[in-house]
Protein backbone atom coordinates (compact mmCIF):
# COMPACT_ATOMS: atom_id res chain seq x y z
CA UNK A 1 0.00 0.00 0.00
CA UNK A 2 1.57 3.24 -1.09
CA UNK A 3 -1.34 5.67 -1.15
CA UNK A 4 -3.57 6.95 1.60
CA UNK A 5 -6.54 7.15 -0.78
CA UNK A 6 -8.05 3.69 -0.71
CA UNK A 7 -10.33 2.13 -3.30
CA UNK A 8 -13.61 1.29 -1.53
CA UNK A 9 -14.26 -1.86 -3.59
CA UNK A 10 -11.00 -3.42 -2.40
CA UNK A 11 -12.01 -3.09 1.26
CA UNK A 12 -15.62 -4.29 1.07
CA UNK A 13 -16.30 -7.45 3.04
CA UNK A 14 -19.27 -8.77 1.09
CA UNK A 15 -20.49 -11.24 3.70
CA UNK A 16 -19.91 -9.06 6.78
CA UNK A 17 -23.55 -9.16 7.92
CA UNK A 18 -23.51 -12.98 7.82
CA UNK A 19 -20.20 -13.06 9.70
CA UNK A 20 -21.40 -10.67 12.40
CA UNK A 21 -24.69 -12.50 12.92
CA UNK A 22 -23.72 -16.15 12.45
CA UNK A 23 -19.98 -16.87 12.43
CA UNK A 24 -18.51 -15.09 15.43
CA UNK A 25 -16.83 -17.31 18.04
CA UNK A 26 -16.74 -16.57 21.79
CA UNK A 27 -13.30 -15.51 23.06
CA UNK A 28 -12.16 -16.20 26.64
CA UNK A 29 -11.76 -12.91 28.56
CA UNK A 30 -9.25 -12.14 31.29
CA UNK A 31 -10.47 -12.55 34.84
CA UNK A 32 -10.19 -9.66 37.30
CA UNK A 33 -7.31 -11.44 39.04
CA UNK A 34 -5.46 -11.91 35.72
CA UNK A 35 -5.92 -8.22 34.92
CA UNK A 36 -4.59 -7.24 38.36
CA UNK A 37 -1.60 -9.57 37.94
CA UNK A 38 -0.46 -7.96 34.68
CA UNK A 39 -1.20 -4.38 35.87
CA UNK A 40 -2.26 -2.99 32.50
CA UNK A 41 -4.91 -0.55 33.74
CA UNK A 42 -4.99 2.21 36.28
CA UNK A 43 -6.89 1.66 39.58
CA UNK A 44 -9.84 3.93 38.72
CA UNK A 45 -10.73 1.88 35.66
CA UNK A 46 -9.90 -1.41 37.38
CA UNK A 47 -12.65 -0.86 39.95
CA UNK A 48 -15.24 -0.74 37.17
CA UNK A 49 -14.89 -4.46 36.47
CA UNK A 50 -17.63 -4.75 33.86
CA UNK A 51 -15.46 -2.77 31.42
CA UNK A 52 -12.40 -4.93 32.06
CA UNK A 53 -13.86 -8.37 31.70
CA UNK A 54 -15.92 -8.10 28.58
CA UNK A 55 -16.66 -11.22 26.67
CA UNK A 56 -15.61 -10.80 23.07
CA UNK A 57 -16.68 -12.57 19.96
CA UNK A 58 -14.25 -12.86 17.06
CA UNK A 59 -13.71 -13.98 13.51
CA UNK A 60 -10.71 -13.75 11.19
CA UNK A 61 -11.10 -12.42 7.63
CA UNK A 62 -9.09 -11.03 4.75
CA UNK A 63 -9.48 -7.29 4.11
CA UNK A 64 -7.81 -5.69 1.13
CA UNK A 65 -4.18 -6.81 1.00
CA UNK A 66 -4.21 -7.98 4.62
CA UNK A 67 -4.85 -11.59 5.59
CA UNK A 68 -6.29 -12.92 8.84
CA UNK A 69 -7.48 -9.61 10.23
CA UNK A 70 -9.17 -10.38 13.54
CA UNK A 71 -12.58 -8.81 14.11
CA UNK A 72 -13.67 -8.52 17.76
CA UNK A 73 -17.19 -7.65 18.89
CA UNK A 74 -18.03 -7.05 22.54
CA UNK A 75 -20.85 -9.12 24.00
CA UNK A 76 -21.64 -11.58 26.76
CA UNK A 77 -21.35 -15.36 27.27
CA UNK A 78 -24.40 -16.01 25.09
CA UNK A 79 -24.15 -13.63 22.14
CA UNK A 80 -22.44 -10.53 20.76
CA UNK A 81 -23.99 -7.18 21.68
CA UNK A 82 -26.68 -6.27 19.09
CA UNK A 83 -25.95 -2.51 19.26
CA UNK A 84 -22.24 -3.14 18.74
CA UNK A 85 -23.02 -5.35 15.73
CA UNK A 86 -25.14 -2.55 14.24
CA UNK A 87 -22.25 -0.12 14.74
CA UNK A 88 -19.84 -2.61 13.12
CA UNK A 89 -22.10 -2.99 10.07
CA UNK A 90 -22.17 0.79 9.60
CA UNK A 91 -18.40 1.10 10.06
CA UNK A 92 -17.71 -1.72 7.59
CA UNK A 93 -19.71 0.16 4.93
CA UNK A 94 -17.06 2.89 5.04
CA UNK A 95 -14.09 0.84 6.21
CA UNK A 96 -11.80 2.20 3.51
CA UNK A 97 -12.32 5.74 4.85
CA UNK A 98 -11.54 4.70 8.42
CA UNK A 99 -8.41 2.80 7.39
CA UNK A 100 -7.27 5.78 5.33
CA UNK A 101 -8.00 8.17 8.21
CA UNK A 102 -6.09 5.95 10.66
CA UNK A 103 -3.06 5.71 8.37
CA UNK A 104 -3.05 9.48 7.80
CA UNK A 105 -3.24 9.96 11.55
CA UNK A 106 -0.25 7.65 12.12
CA UNK A 107 1.72 9.23 9.29
CA UNK A 108 1.21 12.64 10.87
CA UNK A 109 2.84 11.44 14.09
CA UNK A 110 5.42 9.14 12.48
CA UNK A 111 6.30 10.77 9.13
CA UNK A 112 9.39 8.60 8.60
CA UNK A 113 7.43 5.34 8.64
CA UNK A 114 6.36 4.15 5.21
CA UNK A 115 2.67 3.37 4.75
CA UNK A 116 3.44 0.13 2.91
CA UNK A 117 4.97 -1.26 6.12
CA UNK A 118 1.69 -1.13 8.08
CA UNK A 119 -0.31 -4.34 8.44
CA UNK A 120 -3.92 -4.20 9.64
CA UNK A 121 -4.10 -6.86 12.35
CA UNK A 122 -7.25 -6.24 14.40
CA UNK A 123 -10.53 -4.34 14.33
CA UNK A 124 -12.29 -4.08 17.69
CA UNK A 125 -15.86 -2.86 18.29
CA UNK A 126 -17.23 -2.11 21.75
CA UNK A 127 -16.77 -0.05 24.89
CA UNK A 128 -13.31 1.40 25.34
CA UNK A 129 -11.46 3.44 27.91
CA UNK A 130 -9.60 6.52 26.79
CA UNK A 131 -6.41 7.78 28.43
CA UNK A 132 -8.49 10.12 30.63
CA UNK A 133 -10.60 7.18 31.97
CA UNK A 134 -13.56 8.22 29.80
CA UNK A 135 -15.52 5.13 28.67
CA UNK A 136 -17.12 5.35 25.23
CA UNK A 137 -18.59 3.24 22.45
CA UNK A 138 -16.40 3.00 19.43
CA UNK A 139 -13.92 0.94 17.49
CA UNK A 140 -10.20 0.66 16.98
CA UNK A 141 -7.96 -0.33 14.10
CA UNK A 142 -4.73 -2.00 15.19
CA UNK A 143 -1.77 -1.97 12.83
CA UNK A 144 1.58 -3.66 13.08
CA UNK A 145 4.42 -1.62 11.65
CA UNK A 146 7.10 -3.86 10.25
CA UNK A 147 10.25 -1.82 9.75
CA UNK A 148 13.67 -1.89 11.33
CA UNK A 149 11.78 -2.58 14.58
CA UNK A 150 8.21 -3.86 14.95
CA UNK A 151 5.61 -1.66 16.60
CA UNK A 152 1.87 -1.99 17.13
CA UNK A 153 -0.40 1.04 16.89
CA UNK A 154 -4.08 1.08 17.75
CA UNK A 155 -6.05 4.07 16.44
CA UNK A 156 -9.24 4.62 18.44
CA UNK A 157 -12.42 6.05 16.96
CA UNK A 158 -15.66 7.18 18.52
CA UNK A 159 -18.83 5.47 17.34
CA UNK A 160 -19.36 8.23 14.75
CA UNK A 161 -15.98 7.51 13.13
CA UNK A 162 -14.08 10.44 14.62
CA UNK A 163 -10.48 9.47 15.59
CA UNK A 164 -9.71 10.31 19.21
CA UNK A 165 -6.18 9.05 19.68
CA UNK A 166 -3.89 6.11 19.48
CA UNK A 167 -1.85 3.76 21.60
CA UNK A 168 1.36 2.19 20.51
CA UNK A 169 4.62 0.64 21.36
CA UNK A 170 7.18 -1.97 20.42
CA UNK A 171 6.16 -5.57 19.96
Amino acid sequence: MDSLELNKSKYIVSNIKNILHKKLILDKPLTKDEVKKISLVNPTVYENEKYLIQERWFYSINIGEWEDVEIFIQGNNEYPDAEIIEMAEIIFNELHLHISRALKYLQKFFPNQEIKNYYLSTIYFGKMVNFDDYIFSGFSLAFIFDGHFEFQYKVKFKEDGWPIGFEGGPL
